[in-house]
């Protein structure tokens, strides 16, 4: 069976990537910091989908020393990974007034990780001559929004690294796209602000993978952008 690699996979966006990807006959490695969240995961998708194989891992994307060592020992029990889904990612208010530590923690989170553990998979991507990699950026990457100031920043560096990357293993037969969703209702955004039900819905990202996994060999899309109206109408009044 084709294998996922999947983070940020206990809950969310990342679990239900990887309930689709179970339902497709994947076999699933979820990379997440909750061992609890993570057993239950395992549970739910091993219950729903008996004839897959369910890997967990835990793994704090804060610790980038715990990344390497995760993703170095992952490509050594996989000889194949499919697609890669980097779901991880923290959401922080805080902006000017934020302390190091803050700092520090969202860039590690965001970023240093993520590119640490896509950058050993896309090595084997290359040699293996195929795969998908799935890159969850943001929509404020593109319209940057004061309130969010540092989360934003992550997010646009994610999608500049997503751009570069497809363009580099294009030659190899490795597909990169970067999803960048407004606001999606999930735990990271329930702050009230807005309604959960005006919000991009989790399962209309399993619809945006479901469609750059249905194109033709030959289609290309580096960057999709799902805008939420309440936003949108917000912005343009």
């Amino acid at each position: 069976m084709p294998t996922a690699l999947i983070t940020g996979g206990s809950r969310g966006i990342g679990y239900a990537i990887a309930c689709y990807l179970a339902s497709k006959d994947y076999d699933i490695i979820l990379v997440a910091k909750n061992k609890e969240r993570l057993i239950k995961a395992k549970e739910m998708l091993s219950k729903l989908y008996p004839d897959i194989d369910v890997s967990i891992y835990r793994c704090h994307f804060a610790d980038t020393n715990c990344v390497e060592q995760l993703i170095d020992r992952l490509l050594m029990l996989y000889s194949t990974i499919d697609i890669l889904v980097n779901s991880a990612g923290v959401l922080t208010s805080d902006f000017i007034e934020a302390d190091g530590n803050t700092v520090e923690n969202l860039l590690n989170t965001n970023v240093t990780s993520t590119l640490i553990m896509t950058n050993k998979v896309a090595q084997l991507m290359q040699r293996q001559q195929h795969g998908t990699i799935f890159m969850l950026s943001s929509n404020c990457a593109i319209t940057p929004l004061p309130k969010i100031g540092l989360y934003s920043a992550t997010k646009a560096t994610i999608l500049n690294y997503s751009e570069s990357l497809f363009k580099a293993l294009l030659p190899h037969n490795v597909k990169v796209t970067c999803l960048c969703p407004s606001v999606v209702d999930t735990d990271m955004t329930n702050d009230g602000r807005i309604a959960n039900k005006d919000k991009i819905q989790v399962d209309d990202i399993v619809k945006a993978v479901d469609f750059v996994l249905s194109l033709s060999p030959n289609a290309l899309l580096p960057q999709m952008t799902i805008l939420c109206r309440p936003i949108e109408e917000e912005l343009n009044h």
